[in-house]
């Protein structure tokens, strides 16, 4: 089955058009929570990838940094995820020619990939202030910020 095909599947499936005859007002409801859950996983992101850059919160220890914002990141995935699937099921096959939605999914891929393991690792072993720790840092801000542009033109185009 082509994505295409499951594409067609999903939004014409009782789900789909259930949550395709919402109210327009519950749809915005949706895109809040999407929003909502960027800013979560962002400002998780953000204070920690700052820190292993050297340019912020200095004076806290790296382990405490995640441990403190690990919540938001978890919180804010799980808005993002069930959000992002009830704005996309009902107008799915809209999503399938854009090529923003699939650089999208590449880059959340890759900056789940990332995080889960090489940030993750840096973050625990405290190692702040290394090449390693600055440039995953920059590499993990900038895949998650490019999650969320990607996300953005979406719409655009």
């Amino acid at each position: 089955m082509t994505a295409l095909e499951t594409f067609k599947t999903l939004q014409s499936s009782d789900f789909g058009r259930f949550l395709g005859g919402l109210d327009h007002l519950l749809c915005a409801v949706m895109e809040l929570g999407h929003i909502a859950g960027m800013i979560l996983l962002l400002s998780s992101v953000l204070l920690t990838s700052l820190n292993l850059l050297g340019l912020g919160l200095r004076n806290v220890p790296l382990a405490q940094i995640e441990r403190s914002t690990a919540r938001l990141f978890w919180t804010g995935l799980a808005l993002l995820v069930v959000s992002g699937l009830l704005i996309f099921i009902p107008a799915a096959t809209s999503y399938h020619p854009n090529d923003f939605f699939w650089a999208k999914f590449v880059l959340l891929g890759l900056a789940l990939l990332v995080y889960l393991t090489l940030y993750r690792r840096v973050t625990a072993a405290e190692s702040r202030g290394t090449l390693l720790a600055k440039t995953t840092g920059g590499l993990v801000l900038s895949l998650w910020i490019g999650v969320a542009f990607a996300g953005r033109f979406i719409g655009f185009f």
